[in-house]
């Protein structure tokens, strides 16, 4: 589907005008719309990720003209460009109160992290921002844990945090509600 990035880029987020240049290269999309695009949006700062804003243009696939360029699909190509897995995540198949004791929320919020997985061996940290590295040594630090890098929806990873951690905390919450008036009733 794509080829991977050239070289290691120094830590930075993703911007509009990279994703499009790739898609162009990758024969996805035609340089017209897309610097039609990059021109339109040049000083543009706002917090949306470039894969969201692709995905809103609806555009197809040239290689493939019946294939939407989805926010799913590009984070898959995106995946595939940088040789990473890609994740779909699935809020039920995800123990959200281990993967929570990784990181703090606001630690995951400013780096647009998800942990997704916590083994014996690794953490699987989902990511739409594969530049962004800064925090991989800390973590894998903390948890005496290798990483393991997956990409996946930014709409979804954002989504997920804000879940992840909610239900993280109404659930300690509720324990120790719940231990507090067992003590009570003894």
């Amino acid at each position: 589907m794509a080829q991977t990035a050239a070289k290691p880029a120094a830590e930075h987020r993703l911007t509009l005008a990279e994703i499009l240049d790739w898609l162009v290269e990758d024969g996805v999309l035609a340089r017209e719309p897309a610097e039609s695009l990059k021109k339109e949006r040049r000083y543009w700062r706002g917090t949306q990720h470039p894969l969201t804003l692709v995905a809103g243009e609806s555009w197809k696939d040239l290689r493939a003209p019946h294939k939407p360029l989805t926010l799913d699909w590009l984070a898959e190509w995106l995946a595939q460009r940088f040789s990473l897995e890609y994740l779909h995540i699935d809020p039920l198949k995800i123990n959200f109160s281990v993967v929570t004791e990784v990181m703090s929320s606001a630690y995951a919020t400013r780096f647009r992290i998800l942990p997704v997985a916590l083994t014996a061996k690794e953490v699987v940290v989902a990511t739409a921002e594969p530049y962004v590295r800064e925090w991989e040594p800390e973590i894998a630090r903390l948890t005496r844990r290798e990483i393991r890098r997956v990409i996946a929806n930014p709409v979804s990873i954002e989504r997920c945090q804000v879940e992840f951690y909610n239900l993280a905390k109404s659930i300690k919450g509720a324990d120790r509600g719940a231990t507090g008036v067992s003590g009570l009733s003894n």
